[in-house]
């Protein structure tokens, strides 16, 4: 697993410590960190603080992001999947998904995005 990945698992295993939903991820540019984020929902009661919309929110307003890429524990979800088409960012690394993430695969791939699935079960893990 790259240094990337476990620090998107370092994101999830701390807000699943905190008593949130166990997601995170990190925006990378030229093999460096320029975002990272987890899911704070429960502990910030709001529903659009997922790990991948608080990684491009600590990455700040960039003026591009099509040579970022982003590693995130489980498979976005439809509204992070629009942020991903939104910003271009042109590359998704994935640790877990699932059967239920055909729409927002569908949706990302229909408008380019690299999805790089790599099923690890650490990631996985986390959700048990």
């Amino acid at each position: 697993m790259n240094k990337f990945m476990a620090m998107a698992i370092e994101e999830a295993s701390a807000t699943k410590a905190e008593g949130g939903s166990p997601f995170g991820a990190v925006l990378v540019r030229g093999g460096e960190v320029i975002g990272r984020g987890r899911n704070l929902m429960i502990q910030n009661n709001d529903p659009l603080s997922h790990g991948e919309m608080e990684a491009i929110k600590a990455a700040g307003l960039q003026e591009s992001y099509a040579d970022t890429v982003l590693y995130t524990t489980a498979f976005p979800c439809l509204m992070c999947a629009g942020a991903i088409v939104r910003y271009q960012i042109p590359r998704v690394i994935i640790g877990a998904s699932w059967e239920h993430s055909a729409a927002s695969r569908d949706f990302m791939q229909s408008h380019g995005i690299e999805l790089v699935e790599q099923g690890l079960p650490e990631c996985y893990a986390l959700v048990e």
